[in-house]
């Protein structure tokens, strides 16, 4: 049973259940039969699942007491012994792999009943964000591409400019190769709004995808010596290799970060030859973070630089006020590289965060205006994952179970009290 259940477990909360396996997961919850063996398997899970170990006891404690009494019979039945044997929190804890690993985020795990976990005050949800994003060509005129049909949209020198159908853009020419640097260099910046994201092909291959409130500014046709594109707010770059035209070279990619209007000083540079990396350059964030999946780049800010290993980020802190215009380079550091990729991969994940940091990111995506009539500092951080393609209002009721602030919507308004 041990082996089953940790099986089960593991595919549940990486969301690779299949309908009868989830079937199965949730009888032998219910059944028990083997505290002891549960015990182990529960542990081993949490032990090697640091953001659901390193929850607070009192945010874990208002998730179990919510399922607790939303239904007299829960999954989980728990005996006098049983719970003076493994602490309240380490069993609340278990609650929530299942509570918040379901594809809207949020899970009423009960025997019997669908009953919602808490309640959550609403005056006109709002939808997710979706493929939204404006271009502009090298003429500056425009193209509102959510609302362009798919297919060809504009010439820019030889390179055709393709929508796809998935919510991508695509820059070929007739043969369905990079352009080349005979044609004179025109700039194009793809950006979203909030409540937007996009990917785009560059010329040379590269694949970009940007989240809400962000842009991106590059030639249509790349030098031959050095490509270099501009961001602002996030991106996630899959960088493609490229030779010079002898072979001998791979032609660097430098990414050059801008703040939010897109002018101003370079807040940093990144260097790359091949590589995958995100970064995150929100004028309303703490820092700009590059954090590297695979290969290797470079970061600059001034004269210091830093080069990051697979599965490390580097910080450069905003400068701390008007008259203090400096930043700083941090060292590389290790990251768990879900939560910095999960608005790529459909989803928000928080591990260990604040409720300000939280807000942010349902304020780019959402498009909403968030409100506080508390101080949020004092909360406990918060541990959870949920789609982003799901409505504002089940994301909250997820918030709602930690306990603390609670959370409305009033008019594209995020009530925090």
């Amino acid at each position: 049973m041990a082996s089953s259940l940790e099986y089960l477990l593991n595919r549940y909360a990486d969301k690779t259940c299949t309908p009868e396996e989830k079937e199965e997961l949730m009888r032998q919850l219910q059944e028990g039969g083997n505290d002891e063996a549960m015990q182990q398997v529960i542990d081993k899970m949490i032990e090697e699942r640091p953001a659901i170990h390193s929850m607070p006891d009192a945010t874990a404690q208002a998730v179990l007491q919510a399922i607790f009494e939303a239904d007299e019979a829960p999954v989980v039945p728990l005996e006098t012994g049983r719970l003076r044997k493994i602490s309240f929190g380490r069993i609340a804890t278990t609650a929530v792999v299942l509570l918040l690993v379901t594809v809207a985020g949020w899970l009423l795990v009960t025997r019997t009943s669908n009953k919602q976990v808490a309640t959550l005050t609403t005056n006109g949800d709002v939808a997710p964000g979706g493929n939204k994003a404006l271009l502009t060509l090298s003429n500056r005129s425009t193209i509102v591409l959510d609302n362009a049909a798919n297919g060809v949209v504009a010439h820019e020198g030889n390179a055709a400019v393709i929508k796809l159908k998935n919510g991508e853009l695509k820059y070929t020419t007739a043969d369905d190769q990079p352009a080349n640097s005979s044609v004179e260099i025109a700039f194009n910046t793809l950006s979203t709004p909030k409540g937007g994201e996009y990917t785009v092909v560059l010329p040379d291959g590269t694949q970009v995808w940007l989240n809400a409130a962000s842009s991106i500014t590059y030639p249509t046709v790349f030098d031959a010596k050095e490509r270099k594109v501009q961001i602002t707010g996030e991106a996630y770059f899959e960088v493609a290799k490229l030779l010079s035209a002898d072979g001998r070279k791979r032609v660097p990619f430098v990414v050059d970060i801008l703040p939010a209007t897109g002018r101003g000083t370079v807040g940093g540079r990144i260097e790359v030859l091949g590589t995958h990396f995100n970064v995150n350059a929100y004028n309303d964030e703490k820092a700009i973070k590059t954090t590297l999946l695979e290969g290797k780049v470079k970061v600059t800010k001034d004269e210091a630089s830093a080069i990051l290993k697979p599965g490390e980020q580097v910080s450069i802190s905003h400068p701390d006020s008007y008259r203090d215009r400096s930043s700083h380079l941090s060292q590389p550091i290790p990251v768990q590289t879900d939560a910095v990729m999960a608005w790529k991969n459909g989803v928000f994940h928080f591990e260990n965060a604040d409720i300000k940091t939280v807000m942010r990111q349902l304020s780019r995506w959402y498009d909403v205006e968030v409100v506080y009539r508390r101080n949020p500092d004092t909360d406990d951080p918060l541990f959870f994952e949920v789609s982003r393609h799901t409505n504002l209002s089940d994301v909250l009721k997820v918030l709602n179970l930690a306990g603390g602030a609670r959370y409305s919507i009033e008019n594209k308004k995020i009530i925090v009290q």
